[in-house]
């Protein structure tokens, strides 16, 4: 099977399966990462131990399939990591899709940032902060407009 083959099928189980879809009841952390173009949004929330791990990680989002598919891509990737080491993914993401399509920039963009506004809402509360969540806004609509 060729990498791309195997990428692909990657894709689809993510997409049919998607993996830490659901909130967490008792969370340490929820980010929102929300296009302020179409309100489409990501919530990511976290369970960190005390050495600042990702014990559990879960997403929701009101979004297209991409956003559902790198959603489950991202959290899979860092469940388990340092918070820090999740920053550096949620970092590389940002800088890969760049230069991707409008759509598939703003969807990960959207999962990145509520990953980074969950490591923000986490460090506001045990900072004695009481806020029950963290939003950042994209930067970019997902949104093509017709050519005329």
């Amino acid at each position: 099977m060729s990498d791309r083959d195997a990428l692909k099928d990657e894709y689809i189980e993510h997409m049919i399966h998607p993996k830490n879809y659901g909130s967490i009841e008792n969370y340490d952390a929820k980010g929102i990462g929300q296009n302020p173009y179409n309100n489409e949004l990501v919530e990511i929330f976290l369970k960190i131990s005390d050495n600042q791990t990702i014990n559990d990680i879960k997403f929701q989002a009101i979004g297209c399939m991409s956003t559902i598919v790198v959603g489950s891509i991202f959290t899979d990737m860092v469940k388990g990591e340092s918070l820090d080491e999740a920053l550096d993914v949620a970092e590389e993401f940002l800088k890969k899709v760049q230069d991707a399509p409008k759509e598939d920039r703003a969807c990960a963009e959207m999962v990145a940032k509520a990953f980074m506004a969950a490591k923000k809402n986490y460090h506001n509360r045990v900072s004695g902060e009481r806020e029950d969540e963290y939003i950042m806004l994209i930067s970019s609509d997902c949104v093509v407009e017709d050519e005329k």
